[in-house]
């Protein structure tokens, strides 16, 4: 008897940290495995599938978490395949990424390994220099290039009209093909086709429980402003995907999706994958508008990149979702103005997050009981310890308003950061006071293969004039511990 093997035309795998993490014995939340699969991995399979190819999405750390001896070499070898494509969208999976694209190329020598993601396309020319088991690698946003790179691989025609595309032709030297594509609508897009995704339940269920997301819907492409530490903003993505501009979905799409994925999986929440600022409240409202029109019975988690968010906004916000599991987020990092002050001046005009603003947030938070979280960083760029003083006597008042009672759901956060590559103090880091210890692709891979999973998943890489990463660390580790009781009683929600 002769077995064949299910055949997939493209796999694609979503990458952990490490391979072998440490658990421990009763580990129950591993917020730092990091299992959220970028949103638009499901566009790219979805459009593969529907030009025909046999598709398949294996996350490998959701299958580790729901079975701690599951092993990719094993189900690489009960399956056949011809490309594979892995996605090094985060920093965090740097290390993860390439020793999966390893295992790949042990299993299956003649399949091609394609990496694709912010982070890939800003290293590629390093990843492809040092890792001969990447074949390619996909920069910027990858519908169109991945689906020709496919079309020209199984055709054995030449690459170099594939768009976005960097790989190593036949004399191993590394090709750069011109970043061309970037999409104009967004909208001939399927970002709910779950169904190519093994143990899609199981994913919406961890994803809730360990990251406090059930599922994250793109709502468009794109970033008006330039965060010092952001590697997806305004001038990090024009160098990285050639995106000049925003594109946004239109809001019957979205809720096109939302109802999809709420009847095949009965999800219990939606991140918006895009913030709110002044320019596009508009586009929020109406959106918000025919969730209501549909009676959609589910959870929502907004973030506000730019103020103001008016009261109007709240109270459409609260009308539209259920408060079970809804949340509105804001990311100042400190509310110094003069650190504010210096960042407007080299980076981003529009920085500006004034404390009576954030405080009028607060007061319309408690008059819609809806929960409001805001993130704090000790280690921003030009902040002092007195800047830092400050922002925990802001958290403290907080916590003793608002700790004890459900009733007012405030929540001040605090995580260390990473400063992800392409970001403004990742490219002229001496503009902003800070020394980077790790700025090759190997040195990120090498820290994130000796660092642990644990709940504050960044890695610090970076001193401060002011912070050493150590005290960036532990300082923050501090922090969020002291505002713990917050957390806890906005979890308690009736």
């Amino acid at each position: 008897m002769v077995f064949i093997l299910k055949h997939y035309d493209v796999i694609f795998i979503h990458p952990p940290r490490v391979l072998k993490p440490e658990y421990g014995k009763n580990a129950k939340f591993v917020r730092g495995s990091f299992i959220f699969i970028p949103m638009g991995v499901f566009a790219i399979a979805d459009f593969l599938e529907k030009e025909g190819f046999g598709v398949k999405i294996i996350n490998y750390p959701l299958e580790q978490y729901l079975n701690r001896n599951w092993e990719l070499t094993n189900f690489l070898k009960n399956i056949d395949f011809d490309v594979c494509g892995i996605d090094l969208h985060w920093i965090h999976n740097a290390h993860g990424a390439i020793e999966v694209a390893k295992i790949v190329k042990k299993v299956n020598p003649n399949a091609k390994v394609i990496l694709g993601g912010y982070s890939a396309s800003y290293y590629h020319n390093q990843i492809l220099k040092y890792y001969k088991a990447v074949d390619g690698i996909i920069r910027g946003e990858g519908e169109v290039p991945l689906l020709k790179y496919v079309q020209s691989v199984k055709k054995n025609q030449s690459l170099d009209s594939v768009p976005n595309l960097s790989y190593r032709d036949s004399s191993k030297q590394i090709k750069v093909n011109s970043l061309t594509y970037a999409a104009k609508t967004l909208d001939n897009l399927n970002f709910t086709n779950v169904s190519l995704l093994k143990n899609a339940k199981q994913y919406f269920e961890c994803s809730r429980q360990m990251m406090g997301i059930a599922f994250n819907l793109p709502i468009g492409r794109g970033c008006p402003f330039n965060c010092p530490y952001c590697g997806g903003g305004q001038r990090a993505q024009e160098y990285i995907s050639g995106r000049k501009e925003v594109v946004l979905r239109s809001p019957e799409k979205v809720v096109e999706d939302i109802s999809n994925i709420l009847n095949k999986f009965k999800i219990s929440s939606v991140f918006f994958g895009h913030g709110t600022y002044p320019a596009n409240l508009k586009y929020w409202k109406k959106l918000f508008g025919l969730i209501q029109k549909e009676k959609l019975d589910i959870s929502g988690d907004l973030e506000i990149w730019r103020l103001p968010f008016p009261k109007e906004m709240w109270k459409v916000f609260y009308k539209t979702f259920s408060r079970r599991y809804s949340s509105i987020s804001i990311s100042p990092r400190t509310l110094s103005s003069r650190v504010q002050q210096k960042i407007t001046k080299f980076c981003d005009p529009t920085f500006k997050f004034p404390k009576s603003q954030v405080l009028e947030l607060i007061k319309n938070a408690n008059l819609f009981r809806m929960t409001l979280r805001i993130w704090l960083t000790i280690g921003f760029p030009f902040q002092t310890r007195f800047d830092v003083l400050k922002d925990f006597e802001f958290a403290m008042n907080c916590l003793l308003k608002y700790g004890k009672s459900n009733l007012k759901p405030i929540t001040i956060m605090s995580e260390p950061y990473h400063i992800f590559p392409g970001s403004p103090a990742y490219k002229s880091p001496k503009t902003f006071g800070i020394k980077l210890k790790y700025n090759s692709f190997l040195k990120v891979a090498d820290i994130f293969k000796r660092s642990k999973n644990s709940f504050f998943y960044n890695v610090i890489n970076y001193n401060t004039d002011h912070f050493s990463s150590t005290s960036i660390l532990n300082a923050n580790k501090l922090f969020f511990l002291s505002t713990a009781l917050m957390h806890l009683t906005t979890g308690r929600k009736t």
